[in-house]
């Protein structure tokens, strides 16, 4: 079973991106995506027993045995609402602010900036994504008074994060990935970058960002790196390139800038789930890993990875990826005309009606199970 937990930690390091990538092969030779896809739902863990991987990757995979999975989450206190269906596994996907390589500085500093709730149907294979606005005004459990949603993760980890959500949202999450900047760069940058349709204005501002504001957690090695041309249309971002873009909140108001900034996020992950759909190598998916690792924490073991890879991987996700099609449905918390901002001791918060957090969770439930 050794050799199967293996694989699956690969499978995790695609996940984190919101993708499914099945780190299977069967010979010795390199294969293509088509050739590593499981055929059935029903195909057993001991037959995966079986399959061998290219000499490449072993020697990738040998460190993958240091990866530690967050043991310390308590089920019990998550406040989970167990009336909602189990077809469903939500996962949340956090980005912290930290500009450090290491997940482990500045652990007390570490905001949540970054609030993706991944929701997979085991079903019928199907992905959604959920943004929640990190200055959303929230009541974070154990604390008296209410707070930005983003300081929920600084102040208890991933638990009190899921927590939180659970309690405000009546949400059933369980399992959560963490990643900061840099890890976030060096996958982009591991898969060779991402092609991004942006305005010139964004164009503008990623380049003058990393001009004025070289970040600490870039991923080259110093060699000089190619502004973007400042014109409209598509143009290839490296990882850092794509963080900034991500990170963006130019062309709006100071007050709807996050708005804009998490659908450049959701963006950004449906066009590297394409990109790995369309074109990965085991060879490929072993440099993800490698990258991927050390920049990572989660609770998300590996039964979990492997249910949720024969769900998604028997779905028409990989055909959809060849023919452009959208592989990851989208929504955003708040939604529009639902929300005003307030001021809290001199910062500006967003903040809902009682009413308009019923709206709001309705609509979130509707949109991951239906009506």
């Amino acid at each position: 079973m050794r050799l199967v937990k293996r694989l699956l930690s690969g499978f995790l390091a695609a996940l984190l991106i919101c993708g499914m990538v099945p780190a299977f092969a069967e010979e010795e030779e390199e294969l293509s995506f088509d050739d590593m896809v499981p055929e059935t739902q029903e195909e057993t863990a001991e037959e995966f027993m079986d399959w061998t991987i290219t000499d490449a990757v072993q020697e990738t995979i040998e460190d993958i045995d240091n990866w530690e999975v967050d043991t310390s989450v308590n089920p019990d206190d998550l406040e989970l609402n167990k009336e909602l269906p189990e077809n469903v596994v939500n996962i949340l996907m956090i980005g912290i602010d930290t500009r450090s390589k290491s997940m482990d500085s500045d652990a007390g500093l570490q905001h949540n900036d970054v609030n993706m709730i991944l929701s997979i149907n085991t079903e019928t294979g199907s992905i959604k994504l959920t943004s929640i606005l990190r200055d959303m005004y929230v009541t974070i459990p154990g604390y008296k008074n209410k707070s930005r949603i983003n300081n929920a993760y600084a102040r208890g980890g991933g638990q009190l994060a899921m927590r939180t959500i659970n309690h405000n949202f009546n949400m059933n999450i369980q399992y959560y990935v963490t990643i900061n900047f840099y890890g976030l760069a060096s996958i982009i940058e591991s898969i060779g970058g991402i092609d991004v349709e942006m305005t010139k204005g964004e164009a503008y501002a990623i380049n003058h960002y990393i001009k004025e504001h070289p970040p600490v957690y870039d991923t080259k090695d110093g060699s000089e790196r190619t502004p973007l041309e400042v014109v409209e249309g598509t143009q290839h971002l490296d990882g850092i390139q794509a963080v900034m873009y991500a990170r963006l909140r130019t062309g709006m108001k100071t007050g709807n800038g996050d708005f804009n900034r998490t659908a450049r996020q959701r963006k950004l992950l449906e066009l590297l789930l394409k990109k790995i759909m369309q074109d990965m190598s085991m060879n490929r998916l072993s440099e993800l890993i490698t990258t991927t690792l050390p920049y990572v924490t989660t609770n998300v073991n590996g039964g979990t990875i492997l249910n949720l890879a024969f769900a998604v991987l028997s779905s028409d996700i990989i055909s959809k990826a060849h023919n452009g099609e959208e592989l990851i449905a989208q929504h955003r918390v708040p939604m529009d005309k639902t929300y005003k901002y307030m001021d809290v001791e001199g910062s500006s918060v967003i903040n809902l009606s009682s009413d308009n957090w019923k709206t709001n969770i309705n609509a979130l439930h509707s949109f991951i199970y239906g009506e």
